[in-house]
């Protein structure tokens, strides 16, 4: 069923945003020397990234087209 897809999607979209900002002030509390943990910083935008790839495939399903998440990298 598209509607509950689309509920979890947003449900997803809120989890992170209410966690987001926990995640930034535990990178800034593991800083080395002033710089980030690569490894942190790196698994936020992994997890970040997986949704913003869920966002938009499900945006372009509702335009009609589909596009492979590759295709839209630079």
């Amino acid at each position: 069923m598209v509607a509950r897809q689309d509920r979890e999607l947003l449900t997803r979209l809120s989890q992170v945003n209410q966690q987001v900002g926990a995640a930034a002030l535990e990178l800034l509390h593991r800083q080395d020397g002033g710089e980030l943990p690569a490894e942190g910083l790196r698994a936020l935008g992994e997890h970040l990234r997986q949704l913003t790839d869920d966002l938009l495939a499900r945006a372009d399903e509702l335009d009609g087209r589909v596009i492979d998440a590759e295709q839209r990298d630079p």
